[in-house]
């Protein structure tokens, strides 16, 4: 491996670890940015999903709502159902045998007694209804419940859960300013759960706290109290492990086996819930029909058989309800949905888990690592779709891993590293790469015609093989300029040859030449690559004869400065040749190498003074087109037979040009 390549990836991995370094920091300094955004990537995963109903999570029906909405209102008549008609609705549930009634509702004080005792005694008689209340969510400091009647904290103490823990909870919400149901209807209940919820920032609702702290233990959610009930699971079995999971010991569905249930959870006791899709993926049924359903027994029946073991949660989704959000499959999305979802989320088991910080970092560094080799190995353009396409996999992965696994891998922080080190890296290549293009250019400048050396740079590859072709060699040497320059200071000699190479070379780049090297006062030049020809042979010819002509302008002009006359002899030939960029890693030529050369320089060698010497093979590609005339036979090395020559006649007018 050459120093140069050694140096460049050394220069690469640095970046690569200083661009992963400075992500790192943006990070850090971002606050929950980046989670944000990855949340609301996972959102458009939840969205898409909801699209196709072969991705769906199966739902089985054994959650329903029932809804009070603008139908039933119009209905019943009243825009605020009375206590009486909830009691209705409570009696006829529970006699069409739903396993449990959830009410998104706190009926926080007593109003008329007797709609109230109608209330107590359907709910009593139910024996499975549970009603909300509300918690101010703290994030700090102990579970007190703040300022309230000494009546709802000694039925909060009473209530609330002591589960075990294992680890530490100081990281759950503290439930404060608790708003119950009135005691003596939350003593008929089931039981109370809070109802409240704690947005994501930017506002949306996307997990919820199963438990909160309060007077020494931890009280439920609304969802999550009816759901361990559903599953006969009590406070005792439960295990607590905050950022871990909530294990419910031998929970058991209804006909099935007991099992541990382990719940994912992070430090907060909050759970991600795995919306199936918006608002009507579940069922929803008429608040109204429910309740007057038991006036048609007939119709009864046919409600019994269509909500029997099902667990019913109930909720105002009228138009004007206040009780809506954002979630990842809605941004107005009725609140009680999400009661709803929780519960689906656990009876089936389809849990979502977000991979720790670990496993991200782990991402980020393959992620990066991967840009690295791809800048290794690829050009700018690849380099550039190959990362597109690594960020379109990975997202894809996640895809798929939230699918098939519920498993929510971090998208948003292991591209934003590989963009950022493609960044840096895209950008230290170009900047290596215009570089390396000016010092080409310049270097090109001397060998090729301009708008060969443009071609060049546009695919520098086109010079980096090697090829047998045929092309027009031609050499041209200073008669005695040794002789000549003997009498000249070094100066006066870099400043004629300079001078002469100057003009000599103008003329070979307007041909299309390549000018393979300077030999001392001679010149070596070559027609038909790197930019193919088909007329190479009479561009050679052509720019012979504008050599001799400017030959003998400088002559003239040298003259007048003290300089020697400027005779040249140019030999040409036509032949195969291998030509290439070759050289050691140091330094490298574009050149050609064959006898076709050899005897391109032998010519130069035998052409008369101020004359032109072609080959045979030569003056058969230009003979229709130049004047030559025979020259005589010659032999050269290598070769076993004469060589025949030819020389070019130039028209003495053509050379002498305008008289000073």
């Amino acid at each position: 491996m050459s120093t140069t390549s050694l140096e460049r990836r050394r220069v690469y991995l640095f970046a690569a670890i200083a661009s992963f370094c400075v992500i790192q920091l943006v990070f850090q300094l971002s606050g929950s940015l980046f989670e944000t955004w990855n949340s609301q990537v996972f959102d458009r995963f939840f969205r898409l999903r909801a699209s196709y109903a072969a991705l769906r999570p199966a739902y089985d029906g054994t959650i329903v709502h029932i809804d009070l909405n603008d139908t039933a209102i119009s209905q019943l008549g009243t825009y605020y159902p009375t206590r009486a008609q909830y009691a209705g609705v409570i009696k006829n549930l529970a006699r069409m045998g739903v396993a449990a009634q959830a009410y998104d509702v706190i009926f926080a004080a007593e109003t008329d007694r007797a709609d109230d005792q109608a209330l107590i005694a359907a709910t009593r008689g139910a024996a499975n209804v549970y009603f909300g209340m509300a918690f101010g969510l703290g994030t700090s400091g102990t579970a007190s419940p703040g300022r309230v009647s000494p009546q709802v904290l000694e039925y909060i103490d009473r209530t609330k859960w002591v589960p075990r823990v294992v680890g530490n909870t100081d990281e759950f919400f503290s439930g404060t300013r608790p708003i119950i149901t009135f005691p003596a209807l939350a003593d008929a209940s089931k039981g109370l759960g809070f109802i409240s919820l704690k947005t994501d920032p930017d506002g949306v609702l996307r997990r919820v706290p199963l438990l909160v702290k309060c007077q020494g233990g931890f009280y439920p959610s609304l969802p999550f109290r009816l759901v361990c009930n559903y599953l006969c699971v009590k406070p005792g079995q439960m295990t607590i492990k905050p950022g871990s999971f909530i294990c419910l010991k031998n929970a058991r569905l209804p006909g099935r086996s007991p099992r541990n249930l382990l719940i994912p959870i992070d430090r907060r006791g909050q759970m991600i819930i795995n919306f199936i899709g918006p608002w009507g993926s579940m069922r929803h049924y008429n608040f109204a029909q429910v309740l007057t359903a038991s006036d048609d027994p007939y119709t009864f029946d046919m409600w019994k058989n269509e909500l029997s073991g099902k667990i019913a949660v109930v909720s105002d989704v009228s138009t004007g309800a206040t009780d809506l959000g954002a979630v990842p499959v809605d941004i107005n999305f009725p609140l009680s949905g999400l009661h709803a979802n929780v519960i689906q989320t656990i009876i089936s088991a389809r849990f979502l888990s977000a991979v720790g910080p670990y496993e991200t970092l782990a991402a980020e560094v393959t992620m990066v690592a991967v840009v690295f080799l791809f800048s290794l190995f690829l050009s700018p353009i690849f380099f550039a779709g190959s990362t597109i396409l690594l960020a379109a996999v990975y997202t894809a992965a996640g895809f798929a891993f939230f699918l098939l696994n519920g498993l929510m891998l971090d998208i948003v922080r292991p591209v934003s590293c590989a963009a950022g080190a493609a960044a840096v890296m895209g950008t230290l290549r170009y900047l290596r790469d215009a570089k390396e293009k000016e010092a080409m250019r310049r270097s090109f400048e001397s060998y090729f015609a301009p708008q060969v050396v443009k071609k060049i740079l546009a695919d520098p590859a086109r010079i980096n093989t090697g090829q047998r072709k045929e092309l027009t060699i031609l050499f041209s040497d200073i008669k005695d300029f040794t002789a000549h320059s003997s009498a000249l200071s070094p100066d006066r000699i870099r400043s004629f040859l300079n001078d002469y190479f100057e003009k000599m070379v103008e003329i070979v780049f307007a041909h299309t030449g390549t000018v393979d090297k300077y030999i001392g006062d001679g010149l070596m030049v070559f027609f038909g690559d790197p930019e193919p020809v088909e007329d190479h042979a009479l561009r050679a010819v052509q720019a012979a004869v504008e050599m001799q002509k400017k030959a003998r302008e400088l002559t003239r002009k040298w003259a007048g400065e003290g300089g020697f006359p400027v005779q040249v002899r140019i030999g040409i030939n036509t032949g195969e040749v291998v030509v290439g960029n070759m050289g050691s890693s140091r330094r490298l030529s574009y050149t050609v190498l064959g006898s076709a050369v050899n005897l391109a320089k032998r010519l130069e060698s035998a052409a008369p003074v101020d004359g032109i010497l072609l080959s045979e093979k030569t003056r058969d590609l230009i003979a229709s087109l130049m004047p030559t005339r025979f020259f005589g036979e010659i032999r050269v090395k290598g070769i076993p037979t004469p060589v025949k020559t030819y020389t070019v006649e130039l028209p003495e007018k053509l050379l002498e040009g305008e008289q000073s």
